[in-house]
């Protein structure tokens, strides 16, 4: 049992962490959405749109506010519109307590997969590494901020990065030793990915590929179709259909390529949740499109921006596990040189590659946690160095450097991981200039500038605050929304603030989120030193 102690006690603190996050963040922009579309799910009219919520977001978290008789969302204002966005942020916004309680709730279910990653970090690594660099490697999962800052909201990225993680380990046991049961374990991973995340859907590719060659070749060709097929409907509690025409048409658009339209046609014939067809064609579709407009070094991009996501990683990814990495890294390039490298070296390095590189060429700027699925394998490859320091003196004082430098730079920004900026950067109040969006400021800092509000005796804080959260939650008076630039204001016009105290979020003051031509438009701002700031993703600014 000892053997256990320190990997309980270490799930048990991410346990405590997790729910105190869940409890003091306020509401992302992505979670009304979500929220939305599982609560339908469980009420049995899954209708909502944008379909990017995937099953398993639905299945895990909608039955809360179904127990808990959350307000009907047919009774919203929006529902005529079906806008999965604004009917959930209705009904959490609505100016009382219970939504607090609703959304808090809501949250928890999620936060058992940070854990999960915590957990098979530890037990992967045990077996290739022992137990000491495996609890070493569990605690860095444990404090990898984005991780720990996503693991608690309402999102489908910490679950993915599991699903990711479980796969590679279930592939790396069944090379080991094939056999019909660790097939239908991969199988499962395989499931749990796609449900997990449209995005995730090429593992069943790369599984089915795997199994083939590997064997028994009749039960994998017979069976992962199959079991996916029946697992897919039943996560969407069999509400199938024949693909429609009008969706069967969008199939080629959303990028899938021309020689394999004829099998999408055959497979169209058999029935399918519409829902979920839908998630697929609206995240194809959009990868396919201009995509979302990012930000990066004080400038609104677009398109193929392949510098965006190894800038986001230098940032946004503690020094101590950059570190890790690179010396993971090194020690790979000389297993290669020797002829040594393992089926661990390539289940553990190729998915941060492939995670790394698509998002390299796609358009997708929307902030450092579409490639989280990649952090626990980067984690894991630094075990491989991680292993041979911990052979010599010299080498375990490095393990324990870098555990105790990582310790420190996590937990100065908790419970605020998701605007969690390496020391790169130097004070965290300059990361706007280099990142925004979910990088920095996901609306979640409303909590923040309320207790500022508070600890200061402000009587009237002036707001700039991207999001879909109610200020009335946390300030009952003395909140005043700020006015947006509009189509009908002159050309590079910039707000003028009378005198008076200013919150001013991140999205805003980088100019992301306002139209083109005003991104200047809080130049006022920009170009001060700020006076304070409410957790990490609002400035403050007092105006003589």
């Amino acid at each position: 049992m000892s053997r256990y102690l320190g990997i309980g006690l270490l799930l048990v603190a991410c346990a405590a962490a997790l729910t105190y996050e869940a409890k003091h963040a306020g509401l992302t922009q992505d979670e009304p959405s979500h929220f939305a579309a599982a609560y339908m799910y469980w009420l049995g009219e899954d209708v909502l749109e944008p379909s990017d919520a995937p099953p398993l977001t639905r299945a895990i978290s909608g039955w809360v506010p179904v127990i808990l008789h959350a307000p009907n969302p047919r009774e919203t204002k929006y529902w005529e519109k079906r806008d999965a966005y604004m009917v959930g942020s209705e009904i959490l916004s609505r100016p009382n307590t219970r939504a607090r309680r609703l959304l808090f709730y809501t949250r928890l279910p999620f936060a058992i997969f940070p854990r999960l990653i915590v957990f098979l970090t530890w037990h992967w690594a045990r077996q290739l590494f022992g137990e000491p660099i495996a609890l070493a490697l569990a605690f860095c999962s444990a404090l990898e901020p984005t991780i720990l800052g996503h693991g608690a909201i309402i999102n489908s990225d910490v679950p993915a990065a599991f699903a990711a993680l479980w796969f590679a380990y279930a592939v790396w046991k069944y090379w080991r030793n094939p056999s019909v049961l660790r097939i239908f374990i991969v199988t499962l991973a395989i499931l749990i990915a796609i449900l997990t995340k449209f995005t995730l859907l090429p593992l069943a590719l790369v599984g089915y590929a795997l199994a083939l060659w590997k064997g028994p070749r009749l039960v994998a060709a017979v069976s992962i179709p199959v079991i996916l097929y029946v697992g897919i409907l039943a996560a969407s509690q069999f509400q199938a259909q024949p693909i429609p025409p009008a969706e069967l048409s969008s199939f080629g658009p959303a990028g899938v390529p021309h020689w394999a339209l004829p099998a999408v046609n055959l497979a169209a014939r058999l029935p399918w949740p519409l829902q979920f067809v839908r998630g697929l064609l609206y995240i194809g579709g959009r990868m396919q499109s201009e995509g979302w407009t990012g930000y990066m070094l004080g400038h609104k991009i677009d398109g193929l921006t392949p510098a965006y996501f190894p800038f986001a990683w230098a940032l946004k990814f503690p020094i101590p596990l950059q570190a890790l990495t690179v010396a993971g890294l090194i020690a790979l390039l000389a297993r290669i040189r020797r002829r040594q490298t393992s089926a661990a070296d390539k289940l553990i390095w190729l998915p941060p590659a492939f995670f790394f590189g698509t998002a390299m060429l796609s358009n997708y700027h929307m902030g450092f946690r579409h490639v989280l699925p990649a952090l626990p394998f980067l984690i894991l490859g630094g075990g491989f160095e991680m292993e041979r320091w911990g052979r010599g003196h010299a080498g375990r004082a490095a393990i324990a450097l870098c555990l105790a430098w990582l310790a420190v730079s996590s937990l100065r920004f908790y419970p605020h991981g998701i605007s969690y900026f390496d020391e790169w950067i130097g004070s965290p109040s300059n990361a706007w200039k280099y990142l925004a969006d979910s990088n920095v400021d996901w609306g979640q800092d409303w909590p923040d500038v309320a207790e500022y509000a508070k600890r200061n005796r402000i009587q009237t804080i002036n707001t700039f605050i991207l999001g879909f959260d109610s200020p009335w939650h946390y300030i009952k008076e003395g909140v005043s929304p700020q006015p947006w630039p509009s189509q009908s204001s002159p050309a590079g016009y910039h707000f003028q603030p009378q005198p008076g105290v200013y919150a001013v979020g991140a999205n805003l003051l980088s100019g992301l989120a306002y139209p083109v031509g005003y991104e200047d438009y809080l130049d006022f701002f920009q170009r001060r030193v700020p006076d304070g700031q409410a957790g990490y993703s609002v400035l403050i600014y007092n105006v003589q």
